[in-house]
């Protein structure tokens, strides 16, 4: 009984320091990074065939955020309005000052599920490592245009995008990974900055269609 006991007490001390291993991302966020910082230059982003085509094909009515449709992944992190986290047992919210956007990172393990539906947010996962929060994005629709200048999204069931969020100090970093063999044919990289403001408030946010950009 009393080397079970040990057993037990042994595995909860290693839970805890798990958990205990996990980053503190509660709190306000202010952008460091200037607007979009992470669009790739055109020349560096190796487009399929079928990317280039749709890459050539753009224009800004296409762009969600000017028809007043909330920014998808990885498009809406970059973008210069503040964050605040919310770290909860089974899930991290990212709640977003722009289009007021609620974002769902579960790290409770689950996998998404088939019958989502295709969204500009997707369907977010997430698992801890170490202090990196991991986050993988699936079921992104099509509409998800990733940047002004014209890159597209697929929205096919292998397109995904994978974040890692570290935090150092009072600043938050994020690397993301764009995945999407049917318009690139290696994925491409894109990154976003913030500091802690713990005085800092999110505010209205209200997109008005004339002013968007796109009459």
């Amino acid at each position: 009984m009393r080397s079970g006991s040990l057993t037990l007490a042994a595995a909860a001390f290693l839970f805890a320091s798990s958990a205990g291993a996990q980053a503190d991302f509660e709190g306000i966020w202010r952008p460091t990074h200037p607007p979009r910082m992470g669009q790739p230059d055109p020349a560096t982003v190796r487009l399929t065939p079928a990317g280039q085509a749709e890459y050539e094909a753009f224009s800004p009515e296409k762009d969600p955020t000017l028809r007043c449709l909330m920014p998808g992944i990885p498009l809406g992190l970059v973008d210069p309005y503040p964050i605040e986290i919310v770290q909860q047992d089974h899930q991290v919210l990212i709640l977003y000052e722009h289009f007021h956007q609620v974002r769902r990172v579960f790290t409770d393990g689950r996998t998404a599920p088939d019958h989502w539906v295709p969204s500009l947010i997707g369907y977010s996962t997430g698992e801890w490592d170490g202090g990196t929060l991991v986050v993988t994005t699936t079921h992104l629709s099509p509409d998800n245009y990733t940047w002004t200048a014209g890159f597209p999204f697929s929205g096919n069931e292998n397109a995904y995008v994978v974040e890692q969020w570290s935090r150092n100090g009072d600043v938050l970093t994020m690397r993301g990974e764009v995945h999407d063999p049917t318009y690139y044919e290696e994925p491409y990289v894109v990154n976003a900055r913030w500091e802690f403001d713990p005085d800092g408030e999110i505010w209205e946010y209200e997109c008005i269609p004339e002013f968007a950009g796109v009459e």
